[in-house]
């Protein structure tokens, strides 16, 4: 994901999915991981290894403050 405006519409996206459905906090952070694809895919793995991630552990919440000061805060 290159541009800002990308990642705001793809996070607002998951958001609106998730509203649909009833998933747990840990479920959608796995649906959303999932879903990574190419260099997003490989900034998760390596932030996963760095920190010691457990997916199993990982709410959405979570990931998303990950994902924000990958993709929103670092520029």
């Amino acid at each position: 994901m290159k541009k800002l405006e990308d990642v705001e519409v793809w996070l607002l996206g998951m958001n609106n999915f998730f509203e649909l459905h009833d998933y747990t906090e840990n479920m959608k952070s796995r649906i959303v991981i999932f879903s990574l694809k190419g260099k997003t895919y490989i900034w998760w793995e390596d932030v996963k290894h760095v920190r010691g991630i457990r997916v199993e552990d990982l709410s959405w919440h979570e990931f998303k403050i990950l994902f924000k000061m990958k993709y929103l805060v670092e520029r």
